[in-house]
């Protein structure tokens, strides 16, 4: 009995019973491995919270823990047969869905996860709400490879964020140039705070019926 617990503990994630990161990249590793003219994609969610810091923070963490288990039975319930979920940690949740990318339906399955989870929460006697964005990646077209497709899932995430959040995106090539393009003006800002090549000009803002600053 104490090393079943012990690999249920190495599989799953303590707090919600979901697959943990480890296990569920094994499930994404097979699902690439499974491709074939029978079954030729594999597709790669990544969810995150909207508004789930807020409610750790304000609520505390034991409400957040309470949250999280409700998020993750709606999550399992929705995708159901489709796939795999798993948590990643934190507010992070990974669905793996082999032999199953037609985009049409990743798309109802994406919407469907948000609506199921924008519903309002009971804990405590309090009604609490939160969003959750989508990145999805297909593979082979999006990434052969699991890093690829975790990559560009994510990239995905960022974009769906970027959007306003409570949405779902499908990668698109143009979000690695917008991602490479962040992270030069990234390190070239810092390069110039490093070199004090930064100033400040001050635009003075001049009353046009008295003249004055």
């Amino acid at each position: 009995r104490s090393q079943a617990e012990a690999n249920r503990l190495a599989r799953y994630d303590s707090l919600t019973g979901l697959a943990n990161r480890q296990e569920m990249q094994l499930a994404l590793e097979k699902a690439l491995d499974d491709i074939s003219p029978a079954s030729p994609e594999a597709a790669l969610m990544l969810l995150d919270l909207d508004r789930f810091k807020a409610v750790n923070d304000t609520m505390g963490h034991p409400v957040g823990d309470e949250l999280l288990k409700q998020v993750s039975k709606r999550l399992f319930r929705v995708v159901g047969d489709h796939g795999m979920v798993g948590r990643l940690g934190g507010d992070e949740f990974k669905v793996v869905i082999p032999s199953f990318a037609n985009t049409k339906k990743l798309a109802e399955l994406g919407h469907d996860i948000i609506s199921q989870l924008s519903h309002p929460y009971m804990i405590d006697g309090i009604t609490l709400t939160i969003g959750c964005s989508i990145g999805i990646a297909v593979a082979p077209q999006h990434g052969s490879t699991a890093e690829e497709l975790i990559r560009n899932a994510d990239l995905a995430l960022y974009a769906a964020k970027a959007d306003g959040r409570g949405v779902h995106r499908f990668y698109e090539r143009e979000m690695h140039a917008g991602a490479k393009h962040r992270k030069r003006l990234e390190d070239d800002l810092r390069n110039a705070l490093t070199n004090d090549e930064l100033h400040i000009a001050y635009q003075p803002q001049v009353s046009t019926t008295s003249e004055k600053i």
